[in-house]
């Protein structure tokens, strides 16, 4: 005969049930969630079946930190496991995701190609392919797809490997378009280079004729050109050895020469160009290098150029050597517009120019100082720049000496 159970106890029951029933909710969402590991199933009445299984922690933490993502789907296209790399590479919750049909994720345009890499995979061959992804903020996401088939739980399930590779694309997308550029710069530089060199040539000999005629009007005029074919022809000879460098096929011819006086010949050839600009040298004892006197020559012109280009009418520009330790170090100092903080770690690079207002009036190519910095790396030297913004710039190189 049944016992007639009191009403305490039946309290007592009804709360010990609904416990039982909380506790089940927060497995189920745990499981959704990707807390816990288990087999998410949609049986013939489409209910769904949680089957917890064992994992290794180790492994389901190093799964858990991968930055791509990771799913497990069963034969039925249904995914089992997703990390939330995953979610987050699609922007959708994890507890959306698990116990869904793999497909769902994929765009139209692209179901086909999953389809056909699904079925490659469970044939036990690695497939791969690129698709693209809904991501973020209405954006898409350029995703590599690879798939492998693994045991697990006495079953056969396939293994989805989702790659980011929005930055390779990037990447790949600069480095053809730097390939681009780098085809125009040779061939245009390599077909300038003969007319300009025509060009000055004419323009010395009638700036002779017209000084021997007496037309000193005419002269002017045609040394005014001659100086803007000068600038043009640096400008190709900038681009010839950006070229070279590249292909390892600058050519260096080195010997012993006097530092100082390397320096004092550069200081009166820039010293015609750079008027209304005032130079206080201050030169240590010289010392011997071993160098290329005609490169190193080329450096030293560039700094002390930039310095005039960028420092105001009337001002002074600072050259000075010191010696420290068995370096001579040379330096360029001036009191012009200056390089934002931020900026100064590209300044050496190529074709990198100075963003802002004041900087976008200089003409340039931002070469000179990626050439400058490839020959002191040569000489097994260091170059650097000190700069504040509005108050100037201190370019300067080491370099070792043999006395």
């Amino acid at each position: 005969m049944e016992t007639i159970k009191t009403n305490k106890e039946l309290i007592s029951q009804v709360e010990y049930l609904q416990s039982q029933l909380i506790e089940a909710h927060e497995i189920i969402d745990a499981i959704r969630g990707g807390e816990v590991d288990a087999f998410i199933i949609k049986n013939e009445d489409k209910n769904e079946l949680y089957t917890l299984k064992s994992a290794d922690k180790a492994y389901r933490i190093f799964i858990e930190k991968m930055n791509d993502g990771a799913l497990t789907i069963n034969k039925d296209g249904i995914i089992l496991y997703s990390n939330s790399s995953f979610a987050d590479l699609i922007d959708i919750p994890l507890v959306n995701i698990t116990g869904f049909l793999f497909l769902n994720f994929i765009p139209d345009a692209y179901k086909n190609v999953v389809k056909e890499l699904i079925e490659t995979a469970w044939q036990e061959e690695e497939s791969k392919a690129e698709i693209i992804l809904p991501g973020k903020d209405n954006n898409v996401v350029p995703v590599l797809l690879s798939m492998n088939t693994f045991e697990i739980d006495g079953g056969i399930a396939l293994s989805v490997i989702a790659t980011d590779i929005s930055l390779q694309k990037e990447t790949l997308k600069q480095k053809k378009e730097m390939d681009k550029k780098d085809e125009f710069i040779s061939i245009a530089s390599h077909e300038l280079k003969t007319p300009v060199t025509s060009i000055k040539g004419y323009v010395q000999i009638l700036r002779f004729n017209f000084q021997k005629e007496g037309n000193i009007a005419a002269a002017e005029l045609l040394n005014k050109v001659d100086n803007q074919v000068n600038k043009l022809t640096t400008l190709i000879s900038d681009l010839l050895d950006v070229k070279k460098i590249e292909n390892g096929q600058l050519q260096y011819h080195e010997d012993v020469f006097d530092f100082n006086e390397l320096v004092n010949e550069i200081l009166e050839e820039t010293g015609h160009v750079l008027n209304k600009r005032y130079f206080d040298v201050q030169l240590a004892q010289t010392k011997l290098i071993y160098g290329d006197r005609n490169k190193i020559g080329q450096v030293i012109t560039n700094l002390i150029d930039n310095a005039g280009k960028y420092s105001p009418s009337n001002t002074t520009i600072c050259v000075n050597t010191i010696i420290e330790g068995n370096n001579i170090k040379f330096s360029v100092q001036d009191f012009g517009i200056g390089i934002p903080k931020g900026q100064q770690i590209k300044i050496f690079d190529r074709f990198f120019r100075v963003n802002g207002e004041k900087e976008n009036t200089y003409s340039g190519l931002g070469l000179g100082l990626y050439i400058s910095a490839e020959i002191i790396k040569r000489h097994k030297g260091l170059i650097g720049v000190e700069s504040k913004e509005n108050e100037g710039s201190t370019f300067y190189f080491e370099l070792p000496f043999t006395n």
